[in-house]
């Protein structure tokens, strides 16, 4: 009330006559506060005194009332909207400034408080780089996240558009639908701040029983992907018996089985079995199953069976003496009416089937008597049902359950599997699928997909470009379900659709403004479809032909563009001095600020012996020099290679420079750096390369070529074998040929076509700059020779690709080591055929000297003598009390058994610590008898220490050892 009392004085008071007419005014407006009619009685006498100022002052107190009753009922993040619109009252909560509709803005996802875009990413970098976690929270309700906002990337509230348009209106809104996924419509609101309003479309949705329809808004269902409702009416559908109906209340899917139960009737009605062993007063009507026939008994009587029961009757045949089992059936076999299967009247064959018991010779009489079987493959189908009885013809029952085996293919039909027959899994192999899935773009990710097949068929199956659109073509494994998500041809918006071949469809959202050029010729017309532009204005640029170029030139024609764009610079030609000073007319253009004439300035410089390098520059020459010294040293003839040091001497370092450096035959040369400083001279003066092996094949070579009487004219010619010196070589190894043995035998075949491959290798060594070498596809046999002629080479090779487009990728060694062999192909043929002469004639005379002649009736002068062993036996010592000779025994017999010692004895000494083991004939033990002891009598011992035994074992003398053991009586006796 206050409020609306200060608005009237104020109107009222600028009135004339104004202080006595606002002090009445005032006194109606205390009135007001106690009594009713006062205030009527009052406002009457203003309404006729001052007739339209009083109603200018009841309408702008009821606009005010308005506005405050709005402010109340209207949403904190709407208010927001209004102040940023206002643009002098929303102030930022992190540099405390007002925000209006030009600023860049952040809203929390929580709370919905808007911030400085600028602001929010400086606190939200700040955060995460303090913080263990990498979060950030919200400055005005602690709401935290990890996701930084980007730089320069403010969007609408939406999301949808990147840096706005400024909106007085409606502040960092885009003007397009929000579209959030909020439901399967979407939010239908315009691009918004705060919580997305809930859908109020209407949807028809039936109740469970699918009877009736109703009319519900989209927010009602939320959380259901199929929304339903109850009708309570009886579902009333007939059950899988035909006679009840369902009792239940509207209801979704099946019905289920009958719950009702049949009782049977009063008096001679019973429910019978098929068998008629068992009998019910009631049964569910579920489990009613009548039987096609009527069951009857021995007696005659017949009866309708509904049910099975668990019983087993035992019916026999007609001869009595033979049975078989039977379960409750429908139509229930009687006892004594079935022909015996066994009798000779009905059995003709053997228990297979193949062969008349006539064959096999023997008359039965009676069903009891014996059935002959063949010797054929019983052959009989299995339970399994897939496969025959296995075994040889047999009287009983086959194979149950099957163990036979059976090659499968798993799902995707790639792999092969042998699983046994009562394997009811599928097999599963790791093969990864790999198909097209029907978008065209994603491949299956499935293990042993069942799809793959059909998608391999669909491959190699010609497709129109309308058909490759159309997914019923495609298996339902690899139907693509994931989101399109593809950016539109606006650029702005993402494609909504599933996942599909060919184009997205055209974006559909659109601008109610009309779209028009600065200079207002050229208008796209509303409502402009979003991702349309405006075609290029072909009138002259209004700003040019208004104000023209500062510089007073004449401005260059050009179109209308974008207020964005600025207006192309003045391109005239005019005259400028460079900034060197060097020259003071250089033709430039007008709006070229920075002119160069493009010399170097070469001025000495005061630092050092060497000239300014900068070009035309207006500012002092260079303060440090960064050019190579290439002063000549001291102690060499080379020039300092280190960054300029000014005037100060050269440092006295060991140079650098690379030199030649070689062995004593010249043969082998390499880069060293000089070294040479005040203390020492250059390497070419004190260095001297070793010689390797290298040098010594190719001496060694030199030397056979001259025994072999080769020449460079001759090389392939061979003088004679016997008089070389390569030929005392017993083995290839020998020779010390670069080649291995391999490369020279096939080179001995095919001497043109490794001539060819010999001649690209030492072309490829040759050139420095070609570090790796590509053949062309070939066979096995000649990549074999690429691979053994590189290891002369040095070089590293390998093989790539598949057949037939298998070929060998060849590369020099990182190490420098890749060269050229010391002798060639031709040159190293001759001495290897020499060799392989020379060890075929070597071979020859083995054979000759190793042959075996018989000489009959041939008496030796002297028989041959055998040396018998020092040892005969093993010594135990300090055995442990208790130990006997079956403990020995089992210890080491075992270890016994392979070897010369047969039937070893186990003998305790009189004095019961010590022990022997002993061959029976030991006084003829053999040194290969001994040999086998010296080898065991190690193991012996540990095995004595091992098991506490005694305290070792080792080799004895046994005569020695029992005749010291007898008392002396008996040995005089």
């Amino acid at each position: 009330m206050r409020r609306k009392f200060t608005s009237v004085q104020k109107h009222v008071g600028a009135m004339s006559g104004g202080q006595e007419l606002s002090q009445s005014v005032m006194a109606v407006g205390e009135y007001d506060c106690d009594a009713e009619p006062v205030l009527q009685a009052a406002d009457k006498s203003l309404v006729l005194e001052f007739s339209d100022d009083s109603d200018d002052m009841t309408s702008e107190s009821e606009s005010e009332d308005e506005d405050e009753d709005e402010d109340d009922n209207m949403m904190f993040y709407e208010r927001a909207v209004r102040d940023i619109s206002s643009g002098d009252s929303y102030v930022c909560m992190i540099c405390t400034v007002e925000m209006d509709y030009t600023c860049r803005m952040f809203a929390c996802p929580q709370c919905y408080r808007v911030f400085d875009y600028d602001c929010i990413r400086e606190w939200a970098i700040k955060s995460t780089s303090k913080t263990v976690e990498g979060i950030w929270k919200c400055p005005n309700c602690y709401f935290a996240s990890k996701k930084v906002p980007r730089k320069d990337r403010p969007t609408c509230w939406c999301g949808k558009v990147v840096k706005p348009d400024p909106n007085p209106l409606d502040p960092n809104s885009c003007g397009q639908t929000c579209d959030a996924p909020i439901c399967r419509h979407g939010c239908s609101k315009v691009c918004h701040l705060g919580p997305h309003p809930p859908c109020t479309r209407i949807i028809g949705i039936r109740c469970r029983c699918g009877k009736h329809m109703k009319d519900v808004t989209c927010c009602e269902t939320r959380g259901s992907s199929r929304p339903q409702f109850s009708c309570d009416e009886k579902c009333g559908m007939l059950f899988p018996c035909g006679i009840h109906r369902c009792e239940q209340k509207c209801h979704s899917g099946l019905c289920g089985p009958c719950k009702e139960t049949l009782v049977a009737k009063d008096g001679s009605a019973t429910i019978r079995c098929y068998c008629g062993l068992q009998k019910k007063d009631t049964i569910k009507c579920n489990d009613v199953r009548v039987a096609e026939k009527d069951s009857m008994d021995e007696s005659g009587e017949k009866w309708v069976g509904v049910f099975a029961c668990p019983e087993i009757r035992t019916v026999q045949y007609s001869c009595g003496l033979h049975s078989f089992v039977e379960s409750c059936r429908a139509g229930p076999a009687i006892s004594k009416m079935l022909p015996c299967p066994f009798s000779p009247q009905l059995l003709k064959t053997c228990p297979c089937g193949r062969t008349l018991l006539n064959e096999l010779g023997n008359n039965r009489k009676n069903c009891t008597d014996y059935v002959p079987t063949c010797e054929s493959r019983c052959g009989k189908p299995l339970p399994c049902g897939k496969h025959t009885c296995p075994f040889t013809c047999h009287s009983g029952d086959c194979m149950d359950p099957c163990t036979q085996f059976d090659k499968i293919s798993c799902q995707c039909e790639s792999k092969h599997y042998i699983v046994p027959c009562q394997f009811k899994q599928k097999a599963r192999c790791h093969t990864k699928c790999e198909s097209l899935m029907s978008c065209r773009r994603h491949r299956c990710i499935e293990r042993c997909c069942s799809g793959k097949p059909s998608a391999e068929k669909r491959m190699k199956t010609p497709f129109s470009s309308r058909e490759l659109q159309d997914e019923t073509l495609v298996e339902a494994e690899h139907i693509c379900l994931k989101d399109c998500n593809l950016t539109l041809s606006c650029g702005i918006h993402k494609c909504r659709r599933k996942c599909h071949p060919g184009k997205c469809p055209p974006c559909l959202e659109s601008d109610p403004n009309d779209l028009v050029c600065p200079c207002g010729k050229t208008v796209v017309t509303a409502p402009v479809r979003c991702g349309v532009r405006l075609p290029p204005c072909p009138y002259p640029c209004i700003s040019v032909v208004r104000d023209g170029y500062p510089c007073g030139h004449k401005p260059m024609p050009h179109c209308c563009h974008p207020v964005e764009e600025p207006c192309p610079p003045c391109t005239a030609s005019v005259f400028k001095p460079c900034k060197c000073g060097k020259k003071s007319k250089v033709r430039t253009l007008c709006f070229q600020q920075d002119v160069s004439c493009g010399q170097i300035c070469n001025k000495p410089l005061t630092i050092c012996h060497h000239t300014c390098q900068k070009k035309c520059h207006d500012d002092s020459c260079q303060t440090k020099c960064r050019q190579i010294c290439k002063k000549r040293r001291m102690n060499c003839d080379h020039k300092c290679p280190k960054p300029c040091h000014g005037k100060a001497n050269c440092p006295d370092l060991p140079c650098s420079y690379p030199v030649i450096i070689k062995c004593a035959c010249g043969r082998k040369e390499t880069n060293e750096p000089c070294g040479s400083n005040s203390e020492r001279p250059s390497a070419t003066f004190t260095r001297l390369l070793p010689c390797d092996e290298e040098c010594e094949r190719v001496k060694r070579c030199a030397e056979l070529k001259k025994a072999l009487g080769l020449t460079e004219s001759e090389s392939s010619k061979i003088k004679g074998p016997e008089s070389s010196l390569a030929l005392l070589a017993t083995t290839f190894e020998e020779l010390d040929l670069p080649f291995t043995e391999s490369a020279l035998s096939v080179y001995s075949s095919h001497q043109k076509y490794c001539d060819g491959i010999e001649t690209i290798l030492n072309d490829f060594i040759d050139n420095k700059g070609k570090n790796s070498l590509h053949f062309k596809p070939m066979r096995p046999a000649q990549r074999h020779f690429v691979h053994e002629l590189a290891k002369a080479y040095k070089l590293y090779s390998e093989s790539q690709d598949r057949e037939p487009k298998r070929s060998v990728y060849v590369k020099k060694e990182s190490d420098g080591q890749s060269g050229r062999p010391a002798i060639m192909l031709n040159e190293a043929l001759p001495i290897y055929q020499a060799f392989k002469q020379r060890e075929k004639e070597n071979k020859l005379r083995r054979s000759e000297m190793q042959s075996v002649t018989k000489l009959v009736n041939y008496t030796p002068k002297h028989e041959p003598t055998v040396e018998l062993a020092k040892f005969n036996g093993f010594l135990v010592r300090n055995l442990t009390k208790g130990t006997t000779e079956h403990d020995l025994e089992r210890a080491y017999d075992e270890h016994l058994r392979c070897t010369l010692v047969k039937d070893p004895i186990y003998k305790m000494l009189p004095k019961g610590n010590t022990a022997l083991i002993f061959p029976t004939d030991y006084a003829n033990v053999t040194m290969n008898t001994e040999r086998d002891m010296e080898r065991l009598v190690g193991h012996f011992d540990f095995i004595c220490k091992e098991s506490f035994i005694g305290d070792g074992v080792e080799l004895c003398q046994v005569d020695e050892h029992i005749f010291s053991e007898i008392p002396q009586a008996d040995k005089m006796s």
